[in-house]
């Protein structure tokens, strides 16, 4: 009961694909379930479920995935609908977009983060603009500078 840590839920629990230590894959890789990256990708990854790089993974692409944990080493932008965990050992250089966001102490990212809160918000705000009385106040301001020029 006490002293007791709550057991973290694992992105890796349910892997589907796993490409091991000295695998080297080259170009786009599309996966309909989680996978686990321990060796090498140079290509896009495209997933229907969580990514995990593991600490000797290296991937240099762009990924999409659910849930995406990094512990080794990604070159590429990001698009996670859950979760962003880069731990420790975990380097990103890339843009990412992402619904949450934890980076450990340790962990090096390079790039800029776009929330998917903030592009929902930017979308309903671009909605609430009301074009034509922001074009009748213009097309106003400008009747009323040329007659000024007019009168002058």
């Amino acid at each position: 009961m006490f002293g007791r840590k709550k057991k973290k839920k694992s992105l890796t629990k349910n892997v589907g694909t796993i490409i091991s230590p000295g695998t080297r894959i080259e170009g786009i890789v599309e996966v309909a379930e989680s996978i686990r990256i321990d060796g090498s990708l140079e290509g896009d990854l495209i997933v229907k479920g969580d990514v995990y790089v593991g600490k000797e993974g290296r991937l240099k692409g762009n990924i999409q995935g659910d849930n995406i944990m990094i512990a080794g080493n990604v070159e590429g932008n990001i698009k996670a609908d859950g979760k962003l965990e880069i731990v420790e050992t975990g380097r990103l250089v890339g843009d990412i977009s992402i619904s949450n966001l934890i980076i450990h102490d340790g962990a090096i990212f390079e790039g800029n983060s776009t929330s998917k809160a903030d592009i929902e918000k930017k979308m309903s705000d671009s909605k609430k603009i009301d074009f034509k009385s922001k074009g009748k106040s213009k097309n106003k301001g400008l009747k009323e500078k040329n007659n000024e020029e007019k009168n002058s």
